[in-house]
């Protein structure tokens, strides 16, 4: 009976530290690669705003994850939209009549594979399922098990 529980324990330990795997981060990571483009823009005299197409399609259209950063210390730019079929990319809040470069920072696609790509979707899932029966099936074998 000590073995089984001592077994047992192993088991959860173990189960415990698969939760500690940052899967979905890595895979994340492993499907999105991050690109910068830089664009020298002009405003004109009482326009804060400017439009840029974006060199590849962000990843997932996932707005989130683009960051921009002007050269210019006057100006705070903020996104306001991004156009998924043309990649058009509006930024406002910039200081009119002045010139800058913004440099833009997004994730985009690493793998440009439809089948890897859903193949790593589902993976988390596989693997939540995988965490939760490992301890279930691994406590129900040591107690149904002989010594």
């Amino acid at each position: 009976m000590g073995n089984k529980i001592f077994y047992g324990f192993l088991i959860l330990v173990f189960s415990a530290l698969l939760w500690l795997l940052p899967i979905t981060a890595l895979i994340y990571t492993f499907q999105t690669d991050v690109t910068n483009n830089q664009f020298y823009v002009t405003t004109s005299p009482g326009i804060t705003d400017t439009t840029v197409t974006l060199s590849d399609s962000v990843y997932d259209d996932d707005t989130s994850t683009i960051v921009v950063i002007s050269d210019l210390n006057s100006d705070i730019p903020t996104l306001v939209s991004y156009n998924t079929t043309s990649r058009a990319t509006v930024f406002n809040s910039l200081t009119d009549n002045a010139s800058r470069t913004l440099t833009i920072t997004y994730d985009t696609d690493a793998l440009n594979s439809g089948a890897w790509d859903s193949v790593l979707t589902i993976f988390p899932k596989i693997w939540m399922i995988l965490i939760l029966c490992f301890p279930v099936v691994g406590l129900v074998a040591i107690l149904i098990g002989k010594n």
